[in-house]
């Protein structure tokens, strides 16, 4: 059996080892093609993934603030307080009532005023509230009521980007909330039973 390695005896009668068959590597080529074909793929993987992402900023936001109001509405109901969200294009805050002023809560971090992201925005229907609102409608947002009796504002409410992305809050004046992504198979099905 050979073990592909042959010895010579040198002329100082030591033994030096000599590989038979030659050592066989990757060539630079070979590797830097390895490379290229990782980095296309990678780079298609990315883009999969960002066309989804702006998907899921806008279901994380509408559960976010589904789940918020939901809290919000409940607290305002233990505490016996009337409550309020004003809603602008890129942002919404929680009020309370305070004597006859509304007032932006602000030391509570969780109904602190949030932002949506840059690529997101709210639309509520039939109310005035849009990227195209003047400046008049900016100050003054939309307002949403929350009663400590548990009734509210109904509304529906849209969490739209810049493509086709679409989720839909839908409050009834009994405080009742759900949030859907547009594209849903059973959208149409959901909203028909919301009444809308």
């Amino acid at each position: 059996m050979e073990s592909g390695v042959s010895f010579i005896r040198s002329g100082g009668g030591q033994w030096q080892g000599r590989y038979r068959a030659a050592a066989r590597g990757f060539t630079l080529i070979e590797l830097l093609v390895v490379l290229v074909i990782i980095g296309i793929i990678l780079s298609f993987a990315s883009l999969s993934i960002d066309s989804g992402g702006l998907d899921r900023r806008a279901e994380d936001e509408a559960r976010r603030i589904t789940a918020l109001i939901k809290l919000f509405r409940q607290e305002g109901i233990l505490k016996n307080q009337q409550l309020a969200l004003r809603v602008f294009p890129d942002r919404y805050e929680f009020l309370r009532l305070e004597g006859e002023q509304w007032q932006v809560i602000e030391d509570d971090e969780t109904f602190r005023t949030r932002k949506l992201p840059a690529e997101l925005h709210f639309e509520l229907e039939d109310m005035e509230v849009s990227r195209e609102a003047d400046d008049e409608e900016e100050e003054d947002g939309v307002m949403l009521f929350f009663l400590s009796s548990g009734e509210s504002t109904p509304f529906e409410m849209h969490i739209k980007g810049d493509d086709d992305t679409d989720y839909i809050l839908i409050g009834d004046a009994l405080g009742e909330l759900d949030a859907r992504n547009s594209k849903d198979k059973d959208f149409a099905e959901w909203l028909a039973g919301s009444g809308r």
